[in-house]
């Protein structure tokens, strides 16, 4: 007799070896569960059969607006959590919105983001993206559930190449394509059993079901036994606690019949949420309607920017909305509507709010984030204004300043909505306000959010183009290329400052055309052309003198010291950063400082000066701290472990090098990880690990010749030379 399926299952669980991320955690994304589940019973049958199978690996959960389906997949998710021992992965593709849509391209580069493929490694084009998730999921148990699928067009390149992994999708659409072509298996979900419904609305109303048993199934059947009617119906009778169910059951009649929910318009959830949405006084409903103007959630401050009144009125407004659950509050302070909720609040915005008045709150809003940008730039990062000047953009900070604390908490807090301002820029024809954006947000982001800076500067770029301005657009171009630099993306980052520099030969700007040279300089010397780097950052260095540009000047000294130290001039080099550092200091900039005091240190330390070098180093690493710049901390990290393991306290040079490594990796600063890799390893063959130590060298040596880093490739291949050596003369 052959084992059966139940037996073959278990054992193949317990035999299969499956291979963590390398240098991550396992993913675990998928949202809390929806509390008070209920029913379901056959659906999660279904789903069981569906992946003990594992005859197809695609499971599609499909069904109308509001019938529970995310909550259903994401309940089968956590129930099953140990079955994927790489991981559970949630991406909602925002389907129910075509024109917010993510685009399947976008899709893969988050999925493999998902997977740790760091981000320098995800192919531009789509069907690379698609190749190398299919290479990344083979063998792997995973669970990637695609939220709100729009079509199969947009799905199907997100498809895993085996069935090891399981794809479940839910989506409003029944995506035939899918099973016609991939074999997928759909399971259509309808509206909860009667038992079921009376069931959670028993669980959500309390005490007052057991009295009014009636009333429960009447109030189920009006709300056509949809789960989120169901909900947002409890909720109503909680906020008229004074009435009995039988009446709760009498206004949602009066409002008028609930209908079911039919593809095209979804209105007996229209008329579920007017019952909650006529309860507001005229304020709050005016806040509700103008929140659907932004995609993104909104913060206390953006709410009193679309409604044009001061914070301690939008948080009452606010409190009135989450209170009449029209909107969320995460444990961040930001306040989003349901999806349906916002479109909803859309469809009464357009109905009765003028043309006029839509376009000033979003007006209203992209001041708030420009004018909110520039006050946090200007108190972190105060040397960078005269950049703003010379690149003809009139950013000035206008009101209370800010203290560095809250302006870095406001700028980690709205990172992942920046993106989508500029876009709601841009799509308003604002796109001044997503240049004025990306120019204030560039210091902030260089600083260790290249990642999320590169869509930030697409739309600018885009922006500035549609404005005509050359010189925005140059200014721009050149951020952008100097993020790319930064992520060892060094083909991107020279077309960028190639086209820079070609918009600025159209005008007579020359910061901006200093600025393009020397980070062209940059990436030059890590290519190993240093006849080019030292022209390029000698004309920038003659081009910031004619301007009488100080902070110009400090940074292309700092460029031009560290091309010197590299070819091994430490005496002038030393001198460039000591004036870099004094510079910086002239101008309060701290950042600038803490460079300056790095690079000191590394010379310090290829000098033999140990103890000046641990110095410059901590002095630099306190400032870096204090700004929260996560790149600079890191490579102060990595110098100071230089710097211990040269006066022999070499485990405590370990300690500092994995510190600095796992902020490099963090940040995808491939250049970071292959010069901390190295020197670790150097300080490994010190202590004579020689395995440890060639195993560094040897990931340092694969991603130095991946990027085109000429310095840190040949110090690998050297390092691993000399421990081949050592070995055979022992």
């Amino acid at each position: 007799m052959d084992p059966g399926p139940d037996l073959s299952r278990a054992h193949r669980d317990l035999v299969e070896e499956t291979v963590p991320l390398p240098g991550s955690r396992t993913p675990r994304q998928l949202p809390a569960p929806v509390p008070d589940f209920v029913g379901r019973a056959d659906e999660l049958v279904l789903l069981d059969a569906a992946y003990g199978t594992r005859s197809c690996g695609i499971v599609m959960v499909c069904g109308t607006a509001g019938v529970g389906k995310t909550a259903l997949a994401v309940h089968w998710g956590h129930l099953h959590r140990d079955r994927f021992p790489d991981g559970q992965i949630y991406l909602d593709l925002r389907g129910d919105d075509p024109e917010q849509a993510t685009p399947p391209h976008e899709a893969l580069g988050r999925l493999l983001t998902a997977v740790a493929v760091p981000d320098q490694e995800i192919p531009a084009d789509p069907q690379s993206r698609a190749a190398r998730w299919r290479t990344e999921t083979d063998g792997r148990r995973l669970l990637v559930l695609l939220d709100n699928a729009a079509s199969a067009e947009q799905v199907g390149p997100l498809l895993p190449g085996n069935h090891d992994t399981l794809v479940m999708i839910t989506s409003r659409d029944s995506l035939a394509a899918l099973v016609a072509l991939h074999g997928a298996r759909r399971i259509a979900l309808d509206l909860l059993p009667p038992a079921d419904a009376v069931d959670l609305l028993a669980r959500l109303v309390g005490q007052r079901a057991s009295t009014e048993p009636d009333s429960v199934d009447s109030l189920a059947a009006v709300c056509a036994r949809l789960p989120l009617a169901l909900r947002l119906a409890a909720e109503y009778a909680g906020a008229q606690a004074h009435l009995p169910l039988s009446g709760i059951v009498s206004q949602l009649h009066r409002a008028g019949p609930l209908d079911l929910l039919d593809p095209g318009g979804g209105t007996a959830i229209r008329q579920v949420f007017g019952c909650s949405y006529q309860r507001l006084d005229a304020e709050t409903q005016r806040l509700f309607r103008l929140l659907s103007l932004t995609p993104a959630a909104a913060t206390l401050a953006c709410a009193a920017a679309l409604g044009d009144v001061d914070e301690i009125a939008a948080a009452r407004l606010l409190h009135r909305l989450t209170s009449a659950h029209l909107l969320r509050c995460d444990p961040l302070g930001r306040y989003a509507p349901h999806d349906l909720l916002r479109a909803y609040a859309g469809e009464l915005s357009l109905a009765v709010d003028g043309g006029a008045e839509r376009a000033a709150a979003v007006d209203r809003l992209l001041g708030h984030y420009v004018a909110t940008a520039i006050a946090a730039s200007d108190v972190l990062y105060p040397g960078w204004s005269a950049s703003w000047r010379h690149a003809g953009l009139a950013l000035k900070p206008d009101g209370a300043p800010m203290s560095p604390a809250t302006a870095l908490s406001w700028l980690d807090a709205e990172l992942p909505s920046f993106a989508t301002v500029c876009q709601i820029a841009l799509r308003n024809g604002r796109p001044e306000h997503a240049v004025h954006l990306a120019a204030a947000l560039y210091r902030y982001l260089e600083a260790g959010h290249g990642v999320e800076a590169v869509p930030i500067h697409d739309h600018a770029v885009q922006a500035a183009r549609a404005m005509g301005d050359v010189v925005a657009e140059a200014h721009l171009r050149t951020n952008a290329g100097v993020v790319q630099r930064l992520l060892g993306r060094y083909p991107a980052a020279t077309a960028q400052l190639r086209q820079a520099l070609a918009l600025y030969g159209r005008t007579d700007n020359r910061h901006g055309r200093a600025r393009a040279l020397s980070n062209l300089g940059i990436i030059e010397e890590r290519l190993g052309d240093f006849a080019s780097s030292i022209a390029r950052h000698g004309e920038a260095i003659a081009l910031y003198q004619e301007i009488d540009d100080l902070f110009g000047q400090a940074s292309a000294l700092t460029n031009l010291g560290n091309l010197e130290s590299s070819i091994g001039r430490h005496g002038p080099a030393a001198q460039r950063f000591r004036a870099a550092h004094d510079l910086f200091a002239t101008l309060g900039e701290r950042a600038g400082q803490a460079i300056a005091l790095t690079n000191l240190g590394e010379i310090h330390n290829m000098l033999g000066e140990g103890a000046v070098a641990a110095g410059h180093l901590r002095a630099a690493l306190r400032l870096f701290r204090e700004i929260e710049h996560r790149d600079g901390e890191a490579t102060a990290l990595s110098n100071l472990g230089t710097a211990l393991s040269r006066q022999g306290r070499h485990r405590e040079s370990i300690a500092h090098f994995e510190e600095a490594l796992e902020i490099f990796r963090g940040l995808r600063h491939r250049y970071g990880e292959a010069s901390v890799l190295n020197a670790m390893g150097e300080a490994l063959h010190a202590m004579h690990r020689d395995n440890e130590a060639r195993e560094r060298h040897r990931l340092a040596l694969a991603i130095a010749t991946d990027t085109g880093d000429h310095d840190e490739r040949d110090r690998a291949a050297q390092a691993l030379q000399r421990i081949g050596q050592d070995r055979l003369a022992h």
